[in-house]
């Protein structure tokens, strides 16, 4: 008894010489078929920015979480784990700039400078 084949779609890319080459090269690094590195790098990235396009749409107050499930393909948990590790992301790279601009405050004895960044970071 044989498996069911899923349909497949063949996509054709064109590409300069040079970056046939440097795919050519990775492939060979990892064992893979260009075809199939090449699926799988479409796949993925497609998969990513499909989540950033919801994650913005539901922020910015456009859609329901049940609407973008519906436009994206993507269900409503993956949906809300993007948009709550957006905000994760946020919190890291406001807490990285503080630090910094506590120690430039610190080490150029301007406390004035540490207040103006909580300032902007408040606005």
């Amino acid at each position: 008894m044989s498996r069911p084949r899923s349909e497949k779609a063949t996509i054709t890319i064109r590409l300069t010489q040079e970056r046939h080459a440097v795919i050519k090269r990775l492939c060979v690094l990892k064992g893979m078929t260009q075809t199939g590195y090449l699926a799988s790098l479409a796949t993925d990235q497609a998969r990513r920015e499909l989540e950033e396009h919801a994650v913005r749409e539901y922020l910015e107050g456009k859609a329901s979480l049940s609407e973008l499930a519906r436009k994206t393909g993507l269900d409503v948990p993956t949906i809300m784990e993007a948009v709550v590790a957006s905000g994760a992301e946020e919190k890291r790279a406001i807490e990285g700039f503080l630090k910094a601009a506590k120690s430039l405050a610190a080490a150029h004895s301007d406390p004035e400078f540490y207040e103006l960044a909580l300032k902007a970071v408040a606005a």
